[in-house]
């Protein structure tokens, strides 16, 4: 399972996004999801001596994948969210919350403009439906068994 999740990629990150207002309000935990976002993308280079062309869509990363690199499950939903308000990521699919379906991303450029009139403000939404999540269900059996003997 170790070589599973295993990326022997380098990651790149330009100096504008660590300078940026964007990059100076995440969390220790999603900027490491940030790296690995970064570390997903594919490349190709470009014919003589010009930058890499970096493939930003369709980069999946599961929550059996943050566990691996010792995320916790909160931690890594917090840290998407965080990601996408601030402008570095965006939702291209919402994955569901049963087998195989699971979210694809991609790096945004939104980030250029946060903390401007600019900004398009953009959140991830719930996969679920509200009520149906796990702790919406423990309450109402809560709820339900106080009257009973």
């Amino acid at each position: 399972m170790t070589k599973k999740y295993t990326l022997k990629r380098d990651v790149y990150l330009s100096w504008e996004i660590l300078g940026s207002d964007a990059f100076k309000e995440l969390s220790s935990s999603a900027i490491c999801v940030l790296l690995r976002f970064l570390q997903k993308r594919t490349w190709h280079k470009k014919r003589g001596r010009g930058k890499p062309i970096f493939n930003n869509e369709g980069l999946s990363f599961t929550y059996a994948e943050a566990a691996y690199l010792g995320v916790r499950n909160t931690t890594f939903y917090e840290a998407i969210k965080q990601l996408i308000r601030v402008g570095l990521l965006d939702l291209q699919h919402q994955g569901g919350a049963f087998g195989r379906d699971f979210s694809r991303y991609a790096i945004s450029e939104r980030w250029r403009d946060y903390g401007t009139a600019n900004f398009r403000r953009v959140e991830k939404k719930r996969s679920l439906q509200r009520g149906m999540d796990v702790r919406s269900n423990m309450s109402r059996k809560n709820k339900n068994s106080y009257g009973k003997p």
